[in-house]
């Protein structure tokens, strides 16, 4: 069964059109809130490091950007504490979780109090000092090259100083409201990709 709605997003357009034809503005959030379930994002947790503080959240809002230079996004909520830190800092890295992380991905997405990375796993650092998951499927360790401002939250734009990865796994999803696991992974990388990206 599909739903289909009207959206104007904009008080101008709803008085022309008639109030008929558009949601309210609660409807239409939750409209887009409900569509956006249905879009599948690949889970990640950006972590940071800010004298010698660590701090982190889950993400699915990440893509490459380019690739000369190497630069990636993330787009992370103004509201929390890790947007902080990375502002000041500068720094992040970007950590792909596999379907093994959704322990980990649940504790980052969780503000408990508990400290997210005091559940067992290895962190290590390499150009930034940002902390980065050993048994990540990759991970990208960033300097900060731009923050964008847009509504809510930052389009943190990050060009990539080092880059780890692994050959195979299960990448983490999640999807309308659940963590879930893509087919495995067997890819031969290229040489260069095991390779620290430019500096």
């Amino acid at each position: 069964m599909s739903a289909q709605s009207t959206w104007m997003p904009r008080p101008e357009m709803a008085m022309a059109a008639g109030p008929s034809s558009y949601l309210r503005a609660e409807e239409a959030l939750a409209t887009f809130r409900n569509a956006m379930r249905r879009l599948a994002g690949h889970v990640h947790v950006v972590t940071t490091c800010l004298n010698g503080e660590r701090g982190g959240l889950t993400a699915t809002a990440v893509c490459s950007l380019t690739a000369q230079p190497p630069r990636i996004l993330a787009c992370i909520n103004l509201s929390g504490r890790s947007y902080r830190m990375i502002a000041e800092s500068r720094v992040m890295a970007v950590n792909v979780l596999g379907t093994e992380h959704e322990a980990l991905a649940r504790r980052f997405a969780t503000a408990s109090g508990a400290d997210p990375f005091d559940g067992g796993e290895r962190w290590t650092q390499a150009a930034t000092g940002a902390p980065l998951l050993e048994l990540a499927q990759a991970s990208f360790d960033c300097t900060v090259d731009q923050m964008l401002m847009t509504g809510t939250h930052a389009i943190v734009i990050g060009e990539i100083r080092h880059i780890s990865h692994r050959d195979t796994g299960t990448p983490l999803l999640y999807v309308n409201g659940e963590f879930r696991g893509a087919g495995p992974l067997d890819l031969p990388f290229a040489a260069s990709a095991s390779e620290q990206a430019s500096r």
